[in-house]
């Protein structure tokens, strides 16, 4: 087996475990993937959100992950960067309080309706007013709407529109087509 080889086999290893993972949730590429991998089947990185700082141990014990935390910004949560020489895939964390808080996050606060979408212990989340077809459809035809409802920016950081701006950049760099 090539180092390559090994390298895929181990993420994909890390992917199922964290599937399975509860107090962990998956957004961002890698739900897009597992939404739909035959329409992306590549991630650069892993986004996850955390409420048990103790979920990481296992990440860091099985996988070879060692993470490294992020200067803060304000009140806004704390992230993490998590690098591991067995898998090509490098994480970023998101460490919230409780449920509630991660689900503002992830499902509450994005710009785009297939942002608005969470994994996490065998279940998936998704934003109830936008619907689970709608955002599945999305996702898989690689069509980004901008969401018209109140979002909730409680645990974003100030320099939110700078994010959002690179975002809509990746999403475009990715073959979406963004719908204003």
């Amino acid at each position: 087996m090539t180092n390559k080889e090994s390298k895929d086999s181990e993420t994909g290893r890390l992917v199922r475990y964290l599937m399975r993972l509860p107090n962990v949730y998956i957004f961002g590429g890698l739900l897009k993937h597992i939404i739909c991998p035959t329409i992306h089947p590549h991630f650069t990185d892993i986004d996850l959100i955390a409420i048990d700082r103790q979920a990481l141990a296992p990440i860091q014990d099985d996988f070879g992950y060692m993470f490294r935390e992020l200067p803060r910004i304000g009140n806004g949560p704390r992230y993490f960067i998590g690098k591991s020489h067995r898998t090509d895939k490098v994480i970023q964390l998101v460490l919230m309080r409780c449920h509630r808080h991660a689900i503002q996050f992830a499902i509450e606060g994005p710009q785009y309706d297939v942002d608005r979408a969470a994994f996490s212990n065998g279940q998936f989340y998704f934003d109830a007013t936008i619907g689970v077809e709608a955002i599945s459809n999305a996702v898989k035809t690689k069509k980004a709407s901008r969401v018209t409802t109140p979002r909730n920016m409680t645990h974003f950081a100030p320099h939110r529109p700078q994010i959002e701006q690179r975002h809509k950049l990746k999403l475009l760099r990715k073959g979406f087509t963004i719908i204003s």
